[in-house]
């Protein structure tokens, strides 16, 4: 610090206005930054909600209601059943030339247990098209379960972010405020100092 030695710079010092706490255009910005998040806090809520209703909404797993399943259970019903029919017609066709080519009783039994046989293969395929479709089914809840809980996490971490910015700008503020009062202080005791010993000597 400069030393004092005229009375002309201990009143120029003396006279000074003390230091203004000034808000720097960073912590403005973060203002800003906070007052949008907060605002975003709003968007953000009617998003979360719109996935929870639409979570609860899906409830436990219904195979009547389940694309997956359905589509998957019908697909395979046709295969087995047209390949139910072909066995059908090929045992009906084979007991046609063991009878001369009349049909009878026999054919018919062995034509049904042909198709019967094929169904019965369907049906053992149906628990695992069930498992696979609540497998699916699991999935996607869990899939947006976890969107929802990304989606709270994100806003949170918005508004903690934009906060955290803002307490850091203002703590630069301050510091430079503290930082030029202490100097200001310091020049002033340095100044009163002068002064009194300046007035001792001329009186």
């Amino acid at each position: 610090m400069a030393q004092i030695n005229s009375a002309t710079g201990a009143n120029r010092i003396l006279s000074a206005a003390a230091p203004r706490y000034v808000t720097s255009a960073a912590t403005k910005k973060a203002y800003r930054a906070l007052k949008n998040a907060y605002s975003n806090q709003n968007s953000w809520t009617k998003r979360i909600n719109t996935n929870i209703k639409r979570l609860q909404k899906m409830g436990d797993f219904d195979p009547r209601k389940s694309a997956y399943y359905q589509n998957a259970y019908h697909s395979l019903r046709q295969v087995y059943q047209k390949a139910g029919q072909q066995d059908m017609k090929a045992a009906l066709t084979a007991a046609a030339a063991n009878t001369g080519g009349y049909g009878n009783s026999y054919g018919a039994t062995a034509g049904n247990e042909a198709l019967q046989a094929r169904l019965s293969e369907l049906a053992a395929k149906v628990p695992g098209i069930y498992q696979a479709a609540e497998g699916e089914f699991t999935n996607r809840k869990n899939n947006l379960a976890n969107v929802i809980s990304r989606q709270q996490a994100a806003q949170k971490e918005q508004i903690e972010k934009a906060k955290f910015a803002l307490t850091t700008a203002q703590a630069l503020d301050k510091a430079h405020y503290d930082a030029a009062k202490y100097a200001d202080s310091a020049a002033r005791n340095q100044a009163l100092q002068w002064w009194a010993r300046y007035i001792a000597a001329v009186r």
